[in-house]
């Protein structure tokens, strides 16, 4: 695995979640490999680290 398979992957993500792949939560134990096949599933399934269970979801009445 390469940086630029990676960043390629990471920009897939925003552009078709809109939003930045969270990366300090996810990738602190993981290798890029795992990083890319999270990245790949949530776009084939067409859901989110948190619709996918890899974060808890999103508390709406809290502005990050």
């Amino acid at each position: 695995m390469n940086d630029q398979e990676l960043l390629k992957s990471l920009k897939q993500y925003k552009d078709v979640f809109g939003d930045s792949f969270p990366t300090v939560p996810l990738m602190r134990s993981r290798t890029e490999e795992e990083i890319v096949e999270i990245i790949e599933k949530c776009i084939s399934e067409k859901k989110d680290v948190h619709e996918m269970g890899y974060l808890p979801p999103l508390d709406d009445d809290i502005q990050y």
